[in-house]
């Protein structure tokens, strides 16, 4: 169906003043499985490049009518059309560079790393100040291991206001890919310092401060940490114009689900509700929207979406955890658990939803049904740092010590996270069960990892512990006073009782089988994806 089009260019080039340019056909796009709106947006399109092309104009002319072709074809996600169309924008107006920017998008997308890269390179041919070109392609430099021409990029964006978040991100980085863990380090705080909802970048941030050697902190810092959070980016036009040609549901939803895989939700919402007033009863819109908008923050709207996606198809795993999530931030735990159940029920697989509901499981005071909830995502990931210690915790609480031993045993000799060492003392030291405490082994523990984290006060407490297990209690009051002093000044209130009353038993010449308090947040877990 576009054969007529080009053959009519091929005459006003050849009619023209100006010199030919070679062109590439551009393959006529089947629209006829599309929906109503796409069909009708495509061929709006192609007749508008039709009139124009028809009137002879000059090269820059046609070149702009064929970037706009592009645009429509690319936001439907007719690469073929949209590649050909760009290719002939920009050999008709080389000094246009948003048909180089575009085609380096449309490369991105399909993974042609090399042939995006050389796109962008083309924009800051044209425009060496083009922040998005600047970013994008110290993104893909960057992907490629060209961390110098990277870096120097970032540099040069972090300079302009708008972009800075995103180019303090890159050479963050740049830097942990160099190892160079306290620049890294030092990028992504300053990164998280301007946007501080970007929890994403938690992740690569502890992973500098465990190459620093900071492990307790990199722990600290991963508790924020969402795989489904935000990461920096910057103000896009071009790419913002892209998206208004968009009119396929389905393009909407595929173009929002890129947006969220990058956690950009600020752009992925828009895509998403579009994709809903084009069509109300899909529920897969729907719940993404929800989910979008879960992520940014408005939760009550969020609610109302996926409650509307789930009763249109409440077999939709995404939309029944998700509701979960928005219930479960609530504090609204058998909400929660009902739409998790449900999810792991469609989807035995779904790991983070049975690891959801195995924390408000044990939250809402069953630890038997936590354990059991735990060992079934062990059986899937038998050596995940995170269900080998929750099954430890939930083993604690239900008073299953040497489950709690066994699995952190397992978890200790692989990880040696201070959290997780400090447990495996405080087990050995305090379990009621004579044959699972070792009361020697804590104390060694203990004492060792007490100098390590420059007296840490919560190790502190199982110092002395191990001390009061051991026999020696004058040295165990002695610790534990220091750490009611420190805690009255800077809480937890809900711990000081506990350690009073083992200050008690010390002073008695008793050791304690209390090792945490029932309040204990470690009896309370929230991912950092539900935290309110």
């Amino acid at each position: 169906m576009m054969r007529p089009s080009v053959w009519l260019v091929a005459l006003v080039l050849g009619a023209c003043s100006e010199p030919d340019v070679a062109l590439v056909p551009v393959p006529a796009a089947d629209v006829s499985k599309l929906a109503a709106s796409v069909r009708n947006r495509v061929n709006a399109s192609r007749a508008e490049f039709d009139r124009i092309a028809a009137t002879k104009p000059r090269h820059v002319v046609l070149g702009n009518a064929y970037g706009d072709l592009g645009l429509t074809y690319h936001a439907q996600d007719l690469a073929a059309a949209a590649e050909a169309a760009y290719l002939n924008a920009r050999a008709l107006a080389p000094k246009e560079k948003r048909w180089p920017y575009l085609l380096g998008h449309l490369y991105a997308d399909s993974s042609r790393l090399p042939e995006a890269i050389a796109q962008f390179e083309a924009v800051l041919a044209i425009d060496p100040e083009d922040t998005p070109a600047q970013v994008y392609l110290a993104q893909l430099y960057t992907q490629q291991g060209e961390l110098d021409k990277a870096r120097a990029l970032f540099e040069k964006a972090r300079d302009k206001n708008d972009a800075r978040a995103a180019a303090l991100t890159g050479l963050g980085k740049v830097a942990l890919a160099r190892r160079d863990y306290r620049e890294a380090a030092q990028d992504f705080e300053s990164a998280l310092q301007m946007v501080p909802g970007a929890s994403r970048l938690r992740q690569p941030l502890a992973a500098a401060y465990r190459g620093l050697g900071e492990s307790a902190k990199a722990e600290e810092i991963l508790k924020g940490y969402s795989p489904a959070g935000l990461e920096p980016g910057l103000p896009d036009p071009v790419v913002d114009l892209l998206a208004d040609r968009v009119a396929s549901p389905h393009v909407l939803i595929s173009r929002g689900k890129r947006f969220g895989k990058a956690g950009r939700f600020d752009l992925a919402e828009p895509a998403f509700r579009t994709a809903v007033e084009g069509d109300p009863k899909n529920s897969e819109a729907l719940a993404n929207l929800g989910i979008s908008l879960a992520n940014l923050g408005r939760t009550a709207e969020a609610q109302g979406f996926l409650e509307q996606a789930v009763a249109l198809d409440p077999g939709d795993v995404s939309a029944q955890f998700s509701l979960g999530v928005i219930h479960d931030r609530q504090g609204r735990d058998a909400e929660a658990i009902m739409h998790y159940r449900t999810a792991v029920e469609r989807d035995p697989e779904n790991l983070q939803a049975l690891a959801h509901l195995a924390d408000a499981t044990l939250r809402s005071g069953s630890a038997e049904g936590a354990m059991k909830l735990y060992r079934q995502a062990l059986e899937k990931n038998p050596d995940s740092p995170r269900f080998l210690f929750s099954y430890a915790m939930a083993s604690v609480k239900a008073g299953r010590s040497a489950e709690a031993r066994r699995s952190l045993e397992k978890l200790t000799a692989v990880e040696r996270e201070p959290v997780f060492v400090n447990a495996l003392a405080r087990v050995l030291a305090t379990v009621p069960e004579t044959p699972v405490r070792d009361g020697a082994r804590a104390l060694e523990m203990s004492r060792a990892l007490y100098e390590s984290t420059q007296h840490n006060a919560d190790v502190g407490q199982t110092y002395a512990m191990a001390l009061a297990e051991t026999g020696r209690y004058d040295e165990a009051v002695k610790l534990q006073k220091a750490a009611i002093g420190g805690f009255e000044v800077s809480g937890p209130a809900w711990l000081i009782p506990l350690l009073k009353r083992n200050l008690a038993l010390y002073e008695q010449g008793k050791p304690t089988r209390e090792g945490w308090a029932p309040e204990d947040p470690l009896f309370q877990p929230r991912s950092p994806a539900v935290r309110p």
